[in-house]
């Protein structure tokens, strides 16, 4: 994959957590895997995590957001 191609799934990971809206939090520790998770691509093509396992590095980044601070 290319480092388009990575920027566009960072892209779409970060929007896709967004709109799925609240759910049960798992607790990660770190260096423990990252459960596996699908989100919807930008061909309309659903990506899942578990695909990259052992091709490829997949950075997942997380910002806490609070959307009611003004």
């Amino acid at each position: 994959m290319s480092a388009k191609g990575m920027g566009q799934l960072l892209l779409i990971a970060l929007l896709g957590s967004a709109l799925v809206g609240p759910k049960t939090a798992l607790g990660v520790t770190v260096g423990q895997p990252a459960p596996n998770f699908t989100l919807p691509s930008t061909t309309g093509k659903d990506i899942t995590l578990s695909e990259f396992r052992g091709k490829k590095i997949v950075l997942i980044e997380f910002y806490a957001v609070n959307f009611g601070a003004t």
